[in-house]
This record gives structure tokens, C-alpha cells and sequence, in this order.
């Protein structure tokens, strides 16, 4: 199975708890991007960094841990047929919504920034929650955990590189496991990789 290489950004507490054996705990805010779970960024410690750095998170001392993830049956938004899953959830989704006359959630920009991210992603949310409930109440699903233990995608995100690029500045590839089994182990980063990456001291109090 392809394994892959991931950080988790975080506050330096839940870091120490993290790298002592300390189970994940997985998000289930009604914004998450792919729904609930515990989220990575994958191959890219820097940007783990950067996120846990938000302002709006009020990390007092934020940090990074790696984790080697295997992505097993993995649902994967860059292919055509990760979308096609997606839209199809979409569709069905909408449809009951209206059906049953339940509002249906907006993605928003609360910070109204010239990128116009809509990092407020109550909509995608609700639609991969929808779609992993379709899932598990498919005919012939039985008790073998998530049946998506796995979901990964790219997310242009930023400001433009450049004028009149097409590259933003987080571009980044998001993974979100469902089923904490497919995560092997979690590591420290390297302090000769720290280094490199101009990262500040990760894992103590100063």
C-alpha cells in the first residue's frame, strides 16, 4: 500500500502529547474542508507550520508533528473519479435537502481578503459527511470501519504567485484520515530538517 509522508500542525502541549502516544482527535467542525476527521498536509511541514501559526487559532506555542500514513482504499479528489463521487454525494445532497426543506450550507470568506478564499467550507463539509453516510449504507458495506479510511485532495489556495498566474501561494494537497488505523507512526522532525526548513525550535518551552 503507498505510504506517504504528512504533518499535523498544532499546539506544542498536544505535539508532547502526540509523540507519547497520545491518540488524535479527530475535528468535526461543520467548516472542516473534507469532513470529519484528523487532518495533514502532505509532504509539506512548512505549510503544517504556517496553518498552526493562524492568528485565529490561538495556538500559544504552535508546533509540527510527522506521521507516516498508509492511504489504503483511499478516496482521492485529484483523480476523476474521486470528483465524480463527490459531485454524484452533491447532487443527492441538494436534492434531499430541498425535498425536506433544510437550508443548505454556504462556503464563505469571513475575512473578505483579496483572495477570496472561502475558508469557511460549511457546504463541502456537509456534502463529504453526506457522501461517507452514503457510503457506509451502501448494500454489502459491513463492519470493516470507514469505507473511505482515507480522503485526500489539492486545494489552490492564496493570492496569486504572480499577476495573472495561475499558481496561488498555500497551494497545498490535504489529507484527512477517517480510520486512525491507517496512521503508522509519528515522528519529530528532524533537527537537521528543522533547520533547512528555518522552522523555529518545535518540541519545548523556551
Amino acid at each position: 500500500m503507498p505510504l506517504v509522508l504528512a504533518y499535523h500542525g498544532c499546539a506544542l502541549e498536544t505535539a508532547q502529547r502526540l509523540l507519547g502516544g497520545s491518540s488524535f482527535v479527530p475535528s468535526t467542525r461543520d467548516y472542516d474542508w473534507l469532513g470529519a476527521g484528523i487532518y495533514f498536509w502532505e509532504n509539506d511541514a512548512i505549510r503544517a507550520y504556517q496553518w498552526a501559526t493562524e492568528a485565529r487559532l490561538h495556538f500559544y506555542r504552535p508546533s509540527v508533528v510527522g506521521a507516516v500514513v498508509e492511504l489504503g482504499e483511499c478516496l482521492d479528489l485529484t483523480t476523476q473519479s474521486g470528483i465524480d463521487a463527490v459531485k454524484l454525494a452533491y447532487d443527492k445532497f441538494i436534492f434531499t435537502a430541498e425535498k425536506d426543506g433544510i437550508p443548505v450550507p454556504q462556503n464563505v470568506d469571513p475575512a473578505m481578503g483579496p483572495s477570496g478564499d472561502r475558508i469557511l467550507r460549511r457546504l463541502d463539509c456537509a456534502v463529504m459527511n453526506y457522501l461517507y453516510e452514503i457510503a457506509e449504507n451502501a448494500p454489502g458495506s459491513g463492519p470493516k470501519g470507514q469505507p473511505y479510511p482515507i480522503v485526500r485532495a489539492m486545494f489552490p489556495e492564496g493570492s496569486e504567485l504572480y499577476p495573472g498566474a495561475g499558481f496561488r501561494d498555500k497551494t497545498h494537497i490535504q489529507i484527512c484520515v477517517r480510520e486512525p488505523e491507517q496512521i503508522l507512526g509519528v515522528f519529530r522532525i528532524p533537527e537537521w530538517q528543522r533547520l533547512e526548513l528555518e522552522l523555529p525550535n518545535l518540541y519545548e518551552f523556551c
